[in-house]
């Protein structure tokens, strides 16, 4: 078996990775009794609930997908302030994984002003390099055991997000449904939102954002993008022809050094 682990800024990320794993014959472990007995034997779930005393905070465990191969932890940080306090707790609390792991990776985004994929690389790099060799670019994986790299979202080069990317995605799979979606979003008088209404929808991804939402309500009303992700045509035969999809795939492949 080959152990892998990833962090990611929020679920979204995980279910976008989890579908290309899918793909690859990995399956979504949700019961403890057939998870791999590495991660058993680690600390890596939580055992305490709640987590630091806080009912309102998640239980930060990771997701696992898994096959006869590979077993694979894709860990949130829940926002990208807490990527390098999550890689860096697992790493020194879960000792034996900078040995035993295969292929040990962030993916994250550049978001806007930040320097794009260079720069937000630049300020991971420079906070893990005493625990871990890092590669020289983004999207670039480090060879050795274990592999390590460092993906940023949309393509290791501009400003942008997951969402700059599903939004290609939607064009290509659910054109009528984006197009519609795209007008509805285009067409909100931002100037009719007062003070916290609007704070989120004129951010740079703000529309992007409202307009993946839409499609994803559709698609399955009432639930939450990343059900949608999960369960419906966002990452399929079809996205994966898109070139930063087909990046990531390549990515996740060569950090575990997994066949296409």
């Amino acid at each position: 078996m080959e152990y892998g682990y990833l962090v990611v800024e929020g679920h979204h990320d995980i279910e976008c990775i989890g579908a290309l794993l899918k793909k690859k014959g990995l399956r979504r472990i949700t019961k403890i009794d057939t998870l791999d007995q590495y991660w058993r034997q680690t600390n890596i779930i939580p055992t305490k609930y709640p987590s630091d005393g806080d009912l309102m905070k998640r239980v930060p465990a990771p997701v696992f997908f898994q096959n006869a191969e590979y077993s694979i932890a894709l860990h949130s940080a829940f926002g990208d302030t807490q990527v390098i306090t999550t890689i860096r707790g697992t790493l020194l609390n879960v000792d034996t994984l900078l040995s035993d792991a295969i292929g040990i990776g962030i993916v994250i985004d550049a978001d806007y002003g930040r320097g794009g994929g260079n720069g937000r690389f630049s300020d991971i790099k420079g906070q893990l390099t005493d625990l871990i060799q890092i590669g020289d670019n983004p999207g670039e994986v480090f060879n050795g055991r274990p592999n390590f790299g460092i993906f940023v979202f949309p393509d290791n080069n501009v400003d942008g997000t997951l969402e700059t990317i599903l939004i290609k995605c939607a064009q290509r799979v659910y054109s009528n449904l984006f197009s519609g979606a795209e007008s509805y979003v285009n067409d909100v008088d931002s100037d009719e939102l007062l003070g916290d209404d609007k704070k989120y929808f004129i951010s740079p991804s703000g529309k992007d954002k409202a307009i993946i939402g839409c499609v994803g309500n559709i698609l399955r009303p009432g639930k939450t993008i990343q059900v949608s992700i999960q369960d419906n045509r966002w990452i399929c035969d079809e996205t994966l022809e898109i070139p930063e999809i087909e990046a990531l795939n390549l990515f996740i492949q060569e950090l575990f050094n997994m066949t296409s």
